[in-house]
């Protein structure tokens, strides 16, 4: 069932999006009083629809798109899908108003993207509890690029790639988005600031499939057993769900990746000497139990057989003004980080793998609409962002384009001939559907298994 909803989600919040960015360009040019030909709903044949005075509202056969065709803007996507501009001769309306109609449909998007997202902060989100905690360093894991760069337990991060920083999403957010780049570092040690130059650098399989840098270094977070195998160690040993991991042979352990560390530890000289019972310390209804788990082994590495969950959470959920205060500085990072993924790219350091495809976008599509709805609407607020502002960027076909050759117009004082226009929207089409091409090869890369 997981795929049929992944698409029926990704159609929705497509579909959704879409709706309003073509809305905002056709109310404005009804407004302006602008001929609307066609406003459709997907890309390719129609399939049905209906006409009021001379609008033909229609649902197309691609589902993943849409238009509006205003007569007076100039050729348009549309053209391209028709192969025709002939009613873009007409040039109604002054060049002032084609402008406003060009930025209503990614202005439109911008609002709705911050009406979405504080709409989710109202409703209320889980967040690990450490995500708006000040960016202390409790463990860096060995053989890490935290440790090679000399970050230490107690560090305390201030600066990231000269930018201040004071939580730990800040922190994940922005080394997740400079894998493979040097970031200058600048850490509060003992009362003093020690510059540091740090390198992330994809670890896991799913970090590769996505360029998201890994460093090893790790906040305060309490470990709780939420998963344990039949039969396996762990339960041997009368662990339960639920049991919060203090403790590994009597190292206090702050977070995950802490645990992992001390059992490899532990377990070091088992293969020589055989397996010992390495001792748990755990915290159950409010009671302290020390627990002897002796591994077994499975392969190469020695399990106890369970898994872990993250209990410290908080909900973020908020009345309205504080809502829209926190929607506006999460769109703000939103937009830090689209900026940050697309400099890198102009610039040779990025990867298209940080590029997200519709097979990308139907699984999180799909995963937010079955994990409730401040996840859905948080998506849609960060994927309706991202559709304003990559709109405006000045590239033929996009709204960006039509509207940097309508101000050439202005400066020039005159209307550049349809052919022009028809060229520059060719190439525009030929750049985009390279750009899309490449996005869905690295989008089947990361999903499909061949």
């Amino acid at each position: 069932m997981t795929i049929p909803t992944n698409i029926l989600a990704l159609i929705f919040v497509l579909s959704f999006l879409i709706v309003f960015h073509e809305g905002g360009h056709f109310l404005i040019a009804k407004l302006f009083k602008f001929p609307v030909e066609i406003f459709s709903l997907g890309f390719g044949k129609r399939l049905f629809g209906w006409k009021r005075n001379e609008t033909d509202y229609r649902v197309s056969l691609i589902p993943l798109g849409g238009y509006v065709k205003v007569v007076g803007l100039g050729p348009d996507e549309s053209d391209v899908v028709h192969g025709t501009a002939e009613a873009s001769v007409t040039q109604p309306g002054t060049r002032l108003e084609r402008l406003v109609i060009l930025f209503a449909g990614p202005g439109v998007n911008l609002v709705l993207a911050f009406l979405l997202t504080a709409g989710a902060f109202m409703i209320g989100m889980e967040v690990p509890k450490y995500y708006e905690e000040r960016p202390v360093v409790t463990f860096v894991d060995p053989d890490s690029p935290a440790e090679r760069a000399g970050l230490q337990v107690d560090d305390v991060i201030v600066k990231l790639a000269g930018k201040p920083v004071t939580t730990w999403r800040e922190v994940e957010l922005d080394t997740g988005l400079a894998s493979r780049q040097q970031i200058p570092v600048e850490v509060l040690r003992q009362g003093q600031t020690v510059p540091l130059t740090l390198q992330p650098e994809p670890k896991t399989e799913e970090q590769k499939k996505y360029d998201v840098g890994f460093t090893g270094l790790h906040a305060s977070a309490p470990v709780f057993i939420g998963i344990l195998q039949p039969n396996a160690p762990g339960v041997k040993a009368g662990l339960k769900v639920g049991d919060r991991i203090v403790s590994v042979n009597g190292h206090d352990v702050s977070c995950f990746a802490a645990v992992v560390w001390r059992i490899a530890q532990a377990a070091a000289d088992f293969k020589d000497s055989g397996p010992k019972p390495i001792d748990f310390g755990v915290e159950r209804d409010g009671k302290m139990l020390t627990l002897p788990v002796t591994p077994r082994a499975e392969g190469s590495s020695w399990k106890i057989g369970f898994g872990a969950t993250l209990h410290d959470t908080v909900r973020r959920s908020l009345p309205l003004l504080p809502a829209l205060e926190a929607s506006f500085k999460e769109l703000r990072e939103q937009t830090r980080a689209t900026a940050t993924v697309l400099g890198r790219l102009v610039s040779l350091k990025g990867s298209f793998r940080q590029f997200s495809g519709p097979i990308d976008i139907a699984k999180f599509s799909g995963e937010a609409a079955r994990s409730g709805p401040a996840s859905l609407l948080s998506l849609m607020g960060i994927l309706s962002l991202q559709l304003g502002l990559l709109n405006l960027f000045p590239i033929p076909l996009l709204d960006g384009g039509q509207i940097f050759v309508t101000l050439l117009e202005a400066v020039a004082r005159r209307d550049f001939s349809l052919k022009v226009k028809e060229r520059l929207l060719q190439a525009g089409f030929v750049f985009l559907v390279l750009v899309m091409v490449t996005v869905l090869y690295f989008d089947v890369l990361k999903n499909v298994n061949f």
